[in-house]
């Protein structure tokens, strides 16, 4: 079941300077951290008092997920993720209803204990949603 949104993720090909810009707005950078098995590098900023964050994401070697994104579109919004209670279930649902599936099992996520998976849900959105789940968080 989903819970809430929990980020929204923005690519660029320059973390450095896309963190610049989200301390234009007085975010602030709450994590930061490579995700190897997409190959990217990730921060998450939030505004005081809320939960939802913004990551940025950023390739940090040829073969990185976040490449034919930038590639086709140029930097910008990449997907919006969903925090769900139980990732597994939630994501053999979305197959179920017709969602493509870009992960066919979940796998770690940019936060710690954070496992993600990431699906299509189909060329009338064109949306990229991202499935996240902390476990056991308190």
């Amino acid at each position: 079941m989903i819970l809430r949104i929990d980020h929204v993720g923005v690519v660029t090909n320059d973390i450095k300077a896309a963190a610049s810009g989200m301390g234009l707005m007085d975010l602030k950078c709450t994590y930061e951290d490579d995700v190897d098995v997409y190959g990217v590098a990730t921060s998450f900023w939030q505004c005081p008092g809320d939960t939802t964050s913004i990551e940025l994401v950023a390739p940090v070697r040829p073969d990185a997920a976040v490449h034919g994104h930038l590639a086709r579109l140029g930097p910008g919004l990449n997907h919006v993720a969903f925090e769900v209670d139980d990732i597994d279930a939630d994501l053999a649902a979305l197959q179920d209803r017709g969602a493509i599936l870009v992960d066919e099992k979940p796998c770690q996520g940019g936060r710690p204990g954070l496992r993600v998976a990431f699906a299509h849900l189909g060329p009338s959105t064109g949306l990229l949603v991202e499935l996240v789940d902390y476990g056991n968080r308190a």
